[in-house]
């Protein structure tokens, strides 16, 4: 007699991309799910973001890419090069496959989707509910503690998905360690005058103390004209000094390095219509705490140069919710969580904080060694493809790479092939 599947009750710590991805999936499978926001009203943070392969191919089993799609701009080329015009990216996903894409999105359309996606499904999303603390029952249950001093629970899990901020993973997650980056950026949407992003992530360089980049997003949830991401780098400690010189000397200083910006950063009259991002790199021990487990951004922040900050949470929302239909007991389920999860997630965490000086950063040989290396090893075919399976999210480590297509047949890298 085949053992009955357990249906846990779960608390999801965080209303952003991984917990909602999270909702939808457990529900889906039965398991009674409650989620906690902090906000009182949850909503996104940040400008745009390029999904990729592998976290279209986790919006495909929730039924979900194509809504996203019909919102947004697929992306077929990453190209860069630096002010005096060497080429150091031009990768296009079609050389890997020709059905693949990435997907420049708004955050505020990716979220409406999935919100609305768990609101439909009957998942409670509470809000004005700031995690700060969990406590162990005899049992080995789980109680949320909330700051204004109430508890929720008792759940036999909690899954903390509430960022790189997390309280939950500084009070009980096992951190190797946590380094904020000295580099940050500037993030705003402007409208895509006359489609100068095309279906183009552009990026243009000055060593790699200055990173000025380009993404199509398609509409966004207030307007169905075609917008752009826009990002520009700085140092961290830089911010404060920028906004005092003024707004018109630092689109002056933009348009300097990149003239075609000029429409563009001329659309902002105001420094508070762009978002200032910072980023960490968190390594961990171990992603759990018991029955307490870390996700997205609250075990493993990157900084954004692969793009795979979401790509990665999605992922853990799959393989964390397939673990939990699969297993007998919530530790079961972690430990092949934390199995399936090892090698992709360390060679992002290692690939990114290794790239991370070629493009943001004081240094100068690394852009040095970039601007004479990186342009060509796009046009030697093996490096290509490696390169665009980086790029696409698949890679598990240096001479190993997943599948897309084993979590929905839209993105299998070879079309056609069998299941």
């Amino acid at each position: 007699m085949p053992l009955l599947r357990s249906i846990y009750k779960t608390a999801i710590v965080g209303a952003g991309t991984t917990g909602l991805a999270l909702a939808g999936f457990l529900k889906a499978d039965g398991h009674a799910v409650d989620v906690f926001e902090r906000f009182e009203t949850p909503r996104p943070l940040g400008a745009g973001l390029l999904l990729q392969p592998s976290g279209l191919a986790v919006l495909a089993r929730l039924g979900l890419d194509e809504k996203l799609i019909a919102l947004s701009a697929p992306v077929h080329n990453l190209y860069g090069e630096t002010q005096r015009g060497t080429v150091i990216f031009d990768l296009d996903y079609r050389s890997l496959a020709p059905h693949l894409f990435g997907l420049g999105t708004h955050r505020a359309s990716l979220f409406q989707v999935l919100y609305d996606h768990v609101v439909s499904l009957g998942v409670p999303i509470h809000t004005g509910c700031d995690a700060v603390e969990t406590r162990t029952h005899a049992d080995g249950k789980l109680s949320l503690s909330l700051a204004d001093g109430r508890d929720a629970g008792p759940f036999d899990l909690i899954i903390d998905a509430s960022g790189r901020h997390s309280k939950l993973a500084r009070q009980h997650g096992a951190i190797a360690h946590d380094t904020p980056y000295p580099y940050a950026a500037l993030w705003g949407v402007v409208h895509d005058l006359e489609g100068f992003s095309k279906d183009h992530l552009l990026q243009r360089y000055d060593a790699a103390r200055v990173m000025i980049g380009t993404l199509p997003l398609g509409q966004t949830p207030t307007d169905p004209q075609p917008h752009m991401a826009f990002f520009w780098s700085l140092p961290a400690r830089d911010h404060v000094r920028v906004r005092a010189d003024g707004l018109a000397a630092w689109q002056e200083r933009v348009t300097h390095y990149w003239p075609q910006m000029a429409p563009f950063v001329a659309q902002f009259t105001d420094f508070d219509q762009l978002t200032f991002a910072e980023y960490g790199h968190r390594v961990m021990k171990r992603w759990h705490d018991g029955r307490l487990v870390f996700t997205g951004d609250a075990a493993h922040p990157i900084s954004p140069q692969l793009g795979q900050g979401a790509n990665l949470g999605l992922c853990d929302a799959l393989i964390l919710s397939e673990a939990l239909s699969r297993s007998a007991t919530p530790e079961d389920a972690i430990a092949a969580y934390s199995r399936a999860r090892k090698a992709h997630l360390t060679f992002y965490q290692i690939a990114s904080r290794w790239m991370t000086p070629f493009f943001q950063s004081d240094q100068t040989l690394a852009p040095w060694v970039r601007d004479r290396t990186f342009g060509l090893m796009c046009r030697m075919p093996w490096m290509k493809q490696e390169m665009l399976r980086t790029l696409s999210g698949i890679k598990t480590g240096l001479f190993s790479h997943l599948d897309p297509g084993d979590w929905h047949a839209r993105y299998r890298l070879r079309p056609g092939a069998p299941h």
